[in-house]
């Protein structure tokens, strides 16, 4: 990771304990070493700096194309971390950029499979199988993430001034039964995303869960929870 990421995140944690009311919970999840997919709700432009913060890692993420049109915010954007992610495709090109990220030693992936944030207010939307399918194929324990409060942080020079009730919880880690044969069809794919959000949802107040409030005590078939 650049040193550009590292001070970016160091002035983040200063402003959000200057501005923000910021609270993390369950950092002993996280592995100090090894490579983790962490998996989150999605509120907020900062959600990643927010979740960088907490986890004590710093995970590389996708973030929507459009986000990379001008120049010097790209470059920004490459040297956090970030990837262009074409959102509504099935973007090989972004696929293929986080399983190389998970082969390195130690990496964190940042994953948001609702596909964007959710700025109306009614909860998780349905997830998308692209984080389930790379889970699938590298074999990476998830980290399951949810955040709470940032919905009002949508402006990215909201960095700044993060005024806003921001709790963040980290649940144990888990991992996908069976995941090295990668060849689960469509329907085995949708049953396991609703399994890996559901272990978000269920870290959240019932008011988040969205698409997953009426999943939450749903068997746990196609996940274990790691030792």
């Amino acid at each position: 990771m650049s040193i550009l990421f590292h001070l970016c995140n160091a002035g983040f944690k200063t402003t959000a304990r200057i501005c923000a009311d910021q609270q993390g919970e369950g950092q002993e999840n996280v592995p100090p070493h090894g490579s983790v997919i962490f998996v989150a709700n999605h509120l907020s432009n900062l959600d990643p700096a927010i979740v960088a913060s907490i986890t004590r890692r710093s995970p590389n993420f996708l973030a929507k194309k459009e986000l990379f049109k001008f120049p010097l915010f790209a470059w920004l954007l490459n040297h956090y971390g970030a990837h262009p992610l074409n959102r509504g495709t099935g973007d090989l090109i972004a696929l293929r950029w986080a399983m190389k990220r998970l082969q390195n030693k130690d990496a964190g992936l940042l994953l948001f499979p609702e596909g964007t944030r959710n700025r109306d207010g009614s909860g998780m939307r349905k997830a998308l199988p692209g984080a389930t399918h790379i889970a699938t194929q590298s074999g990476v324990p998830i980290i399951p993430v949810a955040i709470t409060g940032t919905e009002p942080l949508q402006n990215v020079l909201k960095v700044l001034a993060p005024r806003a009730k921001i709790r963040i919880k980290i649940g144990k880690p888990f991992s996908l039964l069976n995941p090295a044969s990668g060849q689960s069809g469509r329907q085995d794919l949708e049953s396991i995303t609703n399994e890996v959000m559901v272990r978000v949802a269920r870290l959240l107040p019932d008011e988040y869960r969205g698409y997953y409030r009426d999943l939450v005590d749903m068997q746990d078939k196609y996940t274990e929870e790691l030792a």
